[in-house]
């Protein structure tokens, strides 16, 4: 989970292993990451919370006031399930919201959606009224975003794919990939609908490359239901993705992001699945004798051609056997 947690989020979690076990407690609970918000210093949920007038030294009182201290000194804290909700629900709100990672205003949110939790009490007893303080998060929120970012944050990405970070047609792609497998009877979404997705935006570079190699959807399709065969599912909801198609989608990030690209385009998932070494889409392309290794030098040199578009049209290369 914390993979996807800013270097200032994380800093913020040290911080509260920190307060946790100055106070002698055994575990991390809401009060302590909300000392750690404070701690860190220079997130927005930092500066949010010194505007309301709340800085470090007036809520370890009230931390104190409130919980006291433990009673034994622990090396190896962990945290409470209260902290851990807070973490997922932290989570969830960087997925609706620019960027990416998990950032410390994600974790004040979170917390603050914890009308019974200790960090909660603790504002409530320091005389901050929460629906204010809201407001002020989302206003610092609202001038971090207008302020350029330095270097160093600037650098920061997400560790695995997700879905977020894909270009229009790689989003079309997903979505398709998605209905594909629903249609095939599939609960799982496979590397062979990828496939198939691939060649279907026909906007996408992916499609340009496969079909300038002579691949066809139809020819894949057949292929499909004559190697990968039919499913018996019923899912309506979207399905979740085959750890290969998982695995296809990471090796595109790592695609994108050799290539300095912020996002992932369908010419880097192709280069995914290329990268694997087993899954329906290997099995198809295999099964039609398709050339790899003039897919894989199609996409790159496009990608050469015209380095910052992480979605190049294609041009047809001539005099390649």
């Amino acid at each position: 989970m914390f993979e996807s947690f800013s270097a200032r989020a994380i800093e913020a979690l040290n911080h509260a292993r920190e307060e946790a076990r100055r106070l002698e407690f055994v575990q991390v609970d809401t009060d302590h990451l909300l000392l750690g918000l404070l701690a860190e210093g220079h997130g927005v949920a930092a500066r949010a919370l010194l505007r309301e007038d709340l800085d470090l030294r007036k809520a370890r009182q009230a931390v104190e006031t409130l919980y006291g201290r433990g009673y034994m000194h622990s090396s190896s804290l962990f945290f409470a399930p209260e902290c851990q909700a807070a973490f997922m629900e932290a989570v969830a709100i960087a997925e609706r919201v620019d960027p990416l990672l998990v950032d410390t205003q994600d974790l004040l949110l979170a917390l603050l959606k914890q009308p019974r939790g200790r960090a909660v009490a603790v504002l409530r007893h320091a005389g901050i009224d929460l629906d204010r303080m809201h407001r002020r998060l989302m206003e610092v929120r609202a001038q971090e975003l207008l302020s350029p970012s330095p270097p160093t944050e600037r650098a920061v990405k997400p560790k695995h794919f997700h879905p977020r970070l894909l270009t229009q047609a790689g989003q079309a792609v997903h979505d398709l990939a998605h209905q594909l497998a629903q249609s095939f009877g599939h609960t799982l979404v496979g590397t062979e609908q990828l496939l198939i997705a691939l060649l279907a935006v026909e906007e996408g570079l992916a499609s340009q490359v496969l079909r300038a190699n002579g691949l066809t959807r139809l020819d894949v399709e057949a292929v499909a239901h004559r190697v990968i065969g039919r499913g018996s599912g019923t899912l309506s909801a979207k399905q979740a993705m085959t750890s290969r198609a998982s695995g296809a989608l990471d090796a595109a990030w790592r695609e994108a992001q050799v290539r300095d690209h912020d996002q992932v385009g369908t010419g880097h998932i192709l280069l995914g699945l290329l990268d694997l070494d087993a899954g329906g889409a290997l099995t198809i392309m295999d099964f039609l004798r398709l050339n790899l290794g003039g897919l894989q030098l199609d996409v790159t040199q496009t990608f050469e051609d015209d380095p910052r578009n992480p979605e190049p049209a294609f041009a047809v290369m001539v005099g390649r056997d």
